[in-house]
């Protein structure tokens, strides 16, 4: 039924919208409220004047607060998306069997179309599309309104910096380069809208119109049409504007009925992106096509029918379908299914997305849009519509902060409206190849993710980081058939990868056909695995090569990459896997920097330093880290130290310990050998060493004189008158054969002497003593 849509200007749009509609004779009032659940548009839009000079300028010409969503007063369960950007335009759903779309014709008026009116045959990635005479529009069968994800204040979300090019076949279904960049942005939009139920934001960063010529020729099969595509983003687009993923929009039908196709598990690479062809007039059916393709680059799989996963029955109603089916029928998905969802929390936690975390700076997107819950330039916050902003840190009429707030929640570096203090670990390592980034105390923004420079070792030396992953054979067969995977023999793998067919490949050519592995490159092809009953992906088959068991997914026609081995993974010593060829490590030609032994280099080049050393050489003493990642913890940072200190304060106990023994033990000495009470004990350690020791002995009391006096005295002849020598005393006794005194050795008594020395010098001294009395006693006798 047809009724009056008005034609809304640029400019002024209101935040909240009430329409009245008349549908089939039910007067309908619908509530909505502006669709700013989503980022800001391009910032850059490229397009090509006649002569083919490349044209780039700041964009801001495309109006993006024209959409609105909402529900129908008095409907449960209903829903709407409208936008009057350029007439009123959209899809409303009154109850399951009233779905209409609305678009605007000639005259300023707007039609409604009942979605089960249009005869459509199933498809998807095979759908085949009506005649050009219909009208170009499939609908959506959404469930439910999407309303904001709401997530924790302390986790991250991930960003998708997104670019579209439009071809020259889209270019001429109207040129007009401001309607085509508002096409672009409105698809973006609702993509945005659907990631986010994921934990996931998608940023419009580049629109690129190819309005002269088309940059590849964009003829054949969907798969040849991708692989061009994809070598002209490596050598051309990704130097000059950088970016996650990118999508080109197709005027013209591809071949085989096919509407897409895109490269698998891919996102943060070289070969991240897709084609889709502009099969609806509805920029949200679009969107529903763009973020199939780009869910592939994220590594989703197929969803089966009624978006069932994993053999389960269908968790929707018939009629409905959801973004990852292959098969999307007359109403195409506007939501994820709980098998996506539950497969993007796996590949969240990958170590092969980096990309993801870095949110894209302000400055990269266009204008100030407040309310999209994205700080832009101009904002200091931004928690949403003032109807649904949760956060006690911002106003949502203003996105500016609350009086005494310094951050507002959802930066990783602010907590209770207070920045985090310098060191706090916004980001930590995801990975072995991974490095951790840290608050720096002035900023509620997690500085931007390094990663440890391509080349490092990892995995115990069996692996090398390349792009912030370690990529291991063995660990991509367990991710792609499940736990407990292994990699066929060597020899399976050079024989089935030179093959050139879908059981092994060094990938494909433009044509489609598979390309042959040469004998150094068959470790770079199509991934050989061989074991584990479950299988991460639902299509496979198992092939029949006499003696090399393996597993081989089935192709798919909108999926490329499916089961190549990825970049960076080792193929033999010092080589690793780079555009499926085994390459050396300097071929990479990294910058190298000199970290002393105390830090690793990161992917801009800088020493990420150990805790204890200083960037930007780790060479003196400091709290770690780079000038890329922010500074750690003091308390972080100060362990190193502190463990040094603390095994050095041990090391001085111990030796403190020792030395007391040490002294007891000579005291000890001492007072055996006082108490020995030998007098040539005594007397000797007056004795000065002999030479052959190094060092003087110790100081010991001198013993008393009477001693010396008795020890050293000689004997008297005493001379009687009348009577000769003879008469008088006898002979001395000889001396004992042994030393004399002053040659033995001295300190015989020392410290250093055991116990039994002791008894040798008591024993000693009583002899001594002994033969001295004899003397005086023999004496006397003669005298008397």
């Amino acid at each position: 039924m047809d009724f009056q849509g008005g034609t809304r200007g640029r400019a002024g749009f209101p935040a909240q919208l009430q329409m009245l509609l008349e549908v089939e004779g039910d007067a309908l009032t619908l509530d909505l409220l502006q669709n700013r659940e989503r980022l800001a548009g391009a910032q850059v839009l490229v397009y090509y004047l006649p002569n083919g000079t490349r044209v780039a300028r700041p964009s801001g010409g495309a109006e993006r607060d024209c959409c609105y969503r909402g529900d129908i007063r008095g409907y449960h369960d209903s829903w709407a998306h409208i936008c009057v950007c350029s007439g009123l335009r959209g899809l409303l759903a009154i109850s399951e069997g009233r779905r209409y779309v609305l678009e605007p014709v000639n005259g300023g008026t707007t039609s409604a179309y009942r979605l089960d009116s249009l005869k459509q045959e199933t498809g998807g990635c095979r759908v085949l599309f009506p005649p050009p005479e219909q009208l170009r529009l499939q609908a959506e069968s959404g469930p439910t309104l999407h309303r904001r994800a709401k997530r924790d204040a302390t986790s991250e979300a991930g960003y998708v910096e997104l670019v579209m090019v439009a071809d020259q076949a889209e270019f001429r279904l109207d040129p007009d380069l401001e309607r085509i960049e508002t096409r672009m942005s409105e698809i973006a939009n609702y993509m945005d809208g659907f990631y986010r139920t994921l934990g996931l934001r998608v940023a419009l960063v580049g629109v690129e119109i190819w309005s002269d010529r088309d940059r590849v020729p964009t003829d054949g099969s969907p798969q040849e049409v991708l692989e061009r595509f994809l070598r002209w983003r490596q050598t051309d687009l990704l130097p000059r504007m950088p970016h996650d993923s990118v999508q080109l929009i197709m005027g013209a039908p591809l071949t085989e009925g096919i509407i897409g196709a895109s490269t698998q598990g891919s996102i943060c690479s070289r070969r991240s992106g897709g084609v889709s062809m502009d099969h609806s007039v509805s920029p949200l059916v679009m969107a529903s096509t763009v973020s199939h393709q780009l869910g592939h680059n994220l590594g989703f799989d197929h969803d089966g029918a009624g978006c069932g996963c994993d053999g389960s029955s269908p968790n929707l109603p018939p009629g409905r379908s959801c973004i990852m089916e292959p098969l999307t029928g007359i109403t195409p998905g506007l939501s994820f299914s709980s098998c996506t969802h539950r497969k993007v929390a796996q590949v969240l936690q990958r170590d092969r997305i980096g990309c993801l975390w870095d949110v894209p700076e302000p400055s990269r997107l266009v204008g100030s849009h407040c309310g999209n819950n994205l700080v832009e330039a101009k904002e200091e916050c931004d928690c949403g519509l003032r109807l649904e902003c949760t956060d006690p840190c911002c106003n949502a009429s203003t996105c500016r902060l609350m009086p005494g707030a310094q951050c507002a929640t959802g930066g990783a570096c602010c907590h209770e409206c207070k920045l985090r203090s310098a060191g706090f670990a916004c980001r930590p390592s995801r990975s072995e190849c991974d490095l951790p980034e840290y608050c720096d105390g002035v900023s509620a923004r997690c500085p931007p993710n390094v990663h440890k420079q391509d080349g490092t070792s990892c995995e115990g030396g069996n692996g090398t980081c390349y792009g912030g992953t370690c990529p291991t054979y063995g660990r991509q067969c367990e991710e792609l058939w499940g736990p407990g995977s292994v990699p066929v023999s060597d020899a399976c793998v050079a024989s089935l990868n030179s093959r050139g067919n879908p059981d092994g490949n060094c990938g494909r050519r433009a044509n489609g056909s598979y390309i042959s592995c040469a004998k150094n490159d068959v470790w770079c092809g199509q991934l050989q695995c061989q074991g584990s009953g479950a299988s991460a992906r639902k299509q496979n088959r198992q092939s029949r090569a006499p003696g090399c068991p393996h597993k081989t997914p089935s192709p798919a026609d909108d999926v490329l990459d499916l089961a190549l081995v990825l970049p960076g993974t080792t193929c033999g010593p010092n080589k690793i896997c780079v555009e499926k060829k085994c390459q050396d490590l300097s071929s990479l030609k990294l910058p190298g920097c000199q970290c002393n032994g105390h830090g690793v280099c990161n992917n801009k080049g800088h020493c990420h330093c150990e805790p204890g050393w200083a960037p930007p050489d780790c060479q003196s003493s400091g709290g770690g880290g780079s000038m890329d990642s922010g500074p750690p913890a003091k308390e972080q940072a100060g362990r190193g130290a502190s463990t040094a200190i603390l095994l050095t304060a041990l090391l001085l106990l111990l030796v403190l310990a020792l030395g007391l023994c040490f002294a007891k033990r000579i005291g000890l000495y001492k007072r055996l050998c006082q108490f020995s009470k030998g007098t040539s004990c005594q007397y000797r350690i007056t004795q000065p060493e002999p030479q052959s020791y190094s060092r003087a002995p110790p100081e010991r009391p001198q013993p008393p004189k009477w001693r010396q006096t008795t020890e050293l005295q000689q004997m008297p002849v005493i001379k009687v008158s009348g009577v000769g020598v003879k008469e008088g005393l006898p002979p001395p006794i000889q001396a004992n054969p042994s030393l004399p005194l002053r040659d033995l050795p001295a300190v015989r008594c020392c410290p250093e002497r055991k116990v039994v020395e002791h008894r040798q010098c008591q024993v000693r001294s009583k002899i001594r003593r002994q033969t001295q009395a004899e003397m005086l006693r023999r004496g006397a006798n003669t005298r008397s």
